[in-house]
């Protein structure tokens, strides 16, 4: 019995090993059979697309590059000769101008221009930077110098000539497309559909730029980007005796020339009825010569600009009063839980309006549709922003209403007649617009002209200290936290905490020194806001002396006049020295944006 069953274990073990065998051999063969990935020489790879590119035909280049072939070749030769990009051991000046025209051109992330040629996303981003910065110190190239002399365009005209013959070219502001980190959008989102930066350029009537400020933030106003523009080292400058054309936003000051205001100005509007008066005849002439600027921008943004493919195609969505109320109400909710970051709401939020409309009226609606209602709400925003900030409005705070006289209200609507549904009646939901649509204030930090950036020490890679471009700026933020996070004490073994903490008794101690003498100086203020009547004309004189802070003469208006409805502000404001009044001004104007 005991041989059997010792000859039945014996059979069983051999089965199995003739079993494991065989599965061993089946899955070699497998193996064999399973193909194997090609080798790839990435480098001759990369050469013979990038060659494909350059020397195929013009077309295919115009379409990858945006430029043609001899365009590139002489591009990446200005480059080489100024020294402004450098071939390095790992990659030739044609790589890095070719990475770059290719993202730029087609807004691709760094890691999809990296698999392509077979390169890492950190050395795609590091390139790319140089040759931004490259491009960027070609502006001496790129801008020309203005001439002082009359522009054959004025001198040749009947029109312009002899009345603008010191004109030497025009400034404007226009509004290009920006990508910022979430925590920053709400100063770039202004009157404009999205987050955009506030350029300003002159132009001459050659449609040359002659200067060009880029980098402020899209909620800043025009004349506060002048101003910056005129403030800096090498910035601005208008040539004695000379002028340039600017909009009425700008204002009337040294070296600027704008159109009356509340006077027909764009040229639509003498379509109908010719010039009446001398005022109308000077605004059609100043927009005739004034539209240069806005060719050339036109003429730039269409290089610029890539067809757009449009959300939910040509439909029309009608949004009926109840359906307004509705979003209104729904929007002010989700700002109240927090899902308006930066001033501009998340996308679950515009969802949940177009769900809630498509359940209670029974239409088709999109959150696409809701976005486009928002560019409404913040150009009606905007325009009664504006119109309270106007000379001759008051503000009905009860009521929430735009108040002015008869004769205020008929030349404001003779020369814009859509603002007559703001003006004497109450503006509905006016507190429900203030949280949806309001936004941060600008601050410049992102400034930048041509002599900025040639006036930017280089580090180490000529491109380290770029900010952020295109849409690649969470990769930038990545690579910098982690070298941010590899390390937490110094040279020395002491930790960083410790030494932040005794900085931050020193800091404690100057800022309660500084927070004693600024109250001493308010309490010094509030004692003299009783005394005395309010001298209207010192008053004025005071407001207006602000001017040499940086704030335009159309911004200080605006604040006169509150003071003068304000008799005890307007003491205090007296009372109150040099600094003091420059941060009521400020905390002023922050409240009415």
């Amino acid at each position: 019995m005991k041989k059997k069953t010792k000859a039945a274990i014996l059979a069983s073990v051999a089965s199995v090993l003739l079993v494991g065998v065989a599965l061993l051999k089946k899955l070699r063969r497998r193996r064999r059979e399973l193909p194997r990935a090609p080798y790839v020489n990435h480098a001759a790879e990369r050469e013979e697309y990038i060659n494909s590119v350059l020397h195929g035909s013009e077309r295919h280049c115009v379409n990858q590059l945006r430029m043609k072939p001899i365009a590139f070749h002489h591009l990446c030769h200005t480059l080489t000769e100024l020294e402004h990009v450098r071939p390095t051991v790992h990659m030739s000046v044609t790589e890095q101008v070719f990475i770059f025209l290719h993202i730029i051109g087609h807004n691709v992330r760094f890691r999809v221009m990296g698999s392509r040629i077979y390169r890492s996303t950190e050395t795609v981003n590091r390139y790319f930077k140089i040759v931004l910065r490259g491009v960027l110190k070609l502006y001496r190239a790129l801008i020309r110098l203005r001439s002082e002399d009359t522009p054959p365009e004025i001198r040749n005209s009947r029109r312009f000539y002899p009345y603008f013959k010191d004109c030497v070219g025009a400034i404007d502001g226009t509004h290009v497309r920006a990508s910022v980190p979430p925590e920053i959008q709400g100063r770039f989102r202004g009157r404009k559909d999205g987050t955009t930066q506030n350029v300003l350029a002159a132009i001459s009537f050659d449609l040359k730029f002659t200067y060009v400020l880029a980098g402020w933030e899209g909620s800043a106003h025009d004349s506060r980007v002048l101003n910056d523009a005129f403030a800096r080292t090498g910035g601005f400058s208008i040539p004695n005796g000379k002028f340039y054309l600017g909009d009425a936003g700008y204002g009337n000051k040294n070296g600027i020339l704008s159109p009356y205001r509340s006077v027909r100005y764009h040229l639509k509007e003498f379509s109908d009825r010719p010039p009446e008066n001398a005022q109308e005849l000077f605004n059609l002439r100043h927009s005739s010569l004034r539209t240069t600027i806005e060719r050339g921008f036109g003429v730039v943004k269409k290089l610029m600009s890539k067809g757009k493919e449009k959300v939910g195609g040509s439909k029309q969505f009608r949004w009926l009063p109840p359906m307004h109320e509705m979003m209104l109400k729904i929007l002010t909710e989700e700002a109240g839980k927090g899902n308006k970051p930066s001033n501009t709401f998340r996308a679950g939020s515009f969802a949940l309006v177009a769900k809630e409309i498509t359940a209670h009226f029974g239409v088709e609606c999109h959150p696409v549709f809701v976005e486009n209602r928002m560019r409404t709400l913040r150009s009606m925003w905007s325009t009664i922003q504006e119109l309270r900030r106007k000379s001759g409005f008051g503000w009905d705070e009860n009521l929430k209403m735009i108040t002015c006289d008869a004769k205020t209200y008929q030349e404001e609507v003779m020369a814009h007649r859509k603002h007559a549904e703001y003006l004497n009646k109450k503006i509905e939901f006016y507190d429900e617009l203030a949280i949806v649509v309001g936004k941060d204030t600008a601050t410049g930090g992102f400034a930048k002209s041509g002599v900025d950036i040639e006036n930017e020490p280089d580090n180490g890679d000529n491109g380290d200290s770029a900010e952020f471009v295109a849409d690649n700026v969470e990769e930038c933020v990545v690579e910098k936290g982690k070298n941010a996070n590899e390390s937490s004490t110094t040279g020395s073994g002491i930790s960083k905490s410790r030494k932040r903490g005794r900085a931050a008794s020193t800091v404690d101690d100057s800022v309660l020194t500084d927070l004693s003498d600024q109250l001493k100086e308010i309490a010094g203020a509030l004692k003299e806001i009783n005394r005395g009547p309010v001298d209207y004309t010192t008053l004025y004189n005071e407001v207006m002396a602000m001017m040499a802070e940086g704030y335009s003469e159309d911004m200080l208006a605006t604040a006169f006049d509150h003071l003068c409805e304000n008799e005890k502000t307007a003491r205090g404001f007296l009372a109150k020295n040099a600094r003091l009044r420059k941060l009521w001004l400020d905390g002023y104007f922050f409240s009415q944006i």
